[in-house]
């Protein structure tokens, strides 16, 4: 089963994915009856029971990725509670999802669901959540802000301070501009999806942001010296890491630098 823990009145199940030597957590939220992200279909045993022993009255997800979206399908029929989804991402949800062979191994499928958009705030009984585009790990994503509490939930916007590789339709610029609007906003803790809960929520983003705004100068600089990003890519991510190769290139550094300005 998840294991289940506790943070504050959040209820938290952790998950664990592992695919040729690759290990991802996976965390799911539950707030006052509010699921935030369904996760894979891989951990539907653990899942689902996590799903029966806690009240859930409403699914947000932040993307349609299928290691957030997997479940997503179980929750509407055994649950039949609504889904609400990236408004652009609603087509795609209804389809099936078709992933490379890896991702199906690591995560499993995505059977089709019905989502509908998003309101500008979802409210539980206890809490009220602004409802945030934030696109970068791609470019249909939602963070859930609720202000009175300092809590962000962050999706895959975070993951780690100091990302060596992006997936093939990230946009780091986007990332960058989401990271600078966010920080706006009064918040203490982060809710990531695969990082768990980050106390010094606030200070961690503000590291990626500064990692990326070096990052991103270092490439202009390598550019003006009349560098490919190809070359870029080599001189400033010498090693090719596991994930490049078992995703055939879907996870890369070159990711990050063909997408940075």
């Amino acid at each position: 089963m998840l294991n289940s823990s506790k943070y504050r009145d959040i209820t938290i199940g952790r998950g664990v994915c592992s695919l040729l030597g690759t290990t991802i957590v996976v965390y799911l939220y539950v707030v006052d009856g509010l699921l935030i992200d369904a996760g894979p279909k891989r951990l539907k045993r653990e899942s689902s029971k996590f799903f029966q022993e806690h009240q859930i009255d409403q699914v947000a997800l932040t993307h349609v990725h299928e290691d957030h979206s997997g479940m997503a399908a179980w929750l509407q029929s055994k649950m039949q509670v609504p889904i609400y989804l990236h408004e652009m991402s609603i087509p795609e949800a209804s389809k099936r999802g078709r992933y490379l062979f890896y991702r199906q191994l690591m995560w499993g499928g995505r059977p089709t669901f019905i989502s509908q958009p998003f309101p500008e705030v979802l409210t539980t009984g206890k809490h009220i959540f602004d409802v945030i585009d934030s696109p970068g790990h791609m470019k249909y994503h939602k963070v859930f802000h609720e202000k009175n509490q300092g809590w962000l939930f962050t999706g895959d916007l975070y993951v780690r301070p100091k990302p060596f590789v992006a997936f093939y339709d990230e946009n780091m610029k986007d990332t960058i501009a989401s990271l600078q609007k966010l920080l706006q906003l009064d918040f203490d803790t982060v809710f990531c999806a695969h990082s768990g809960v980050v106390e010094n929520g606030k200070a961690m983003l503000q590291e990626k942001l500064n990692y990326l705004l070096n990052l991103q100068e270092k490439v202009e600089g390598l550019r003006r010296q009349g560098l490919t990003d190809r070359e870029v890519d080599q001189k400033l991510f010498p090693k090719i890491p596991l994930i490049t190769k078992v995703s055939r290139g879907e996870w890369s550094s070159y990711n990050i630098i063909s997408t940075i300005l």
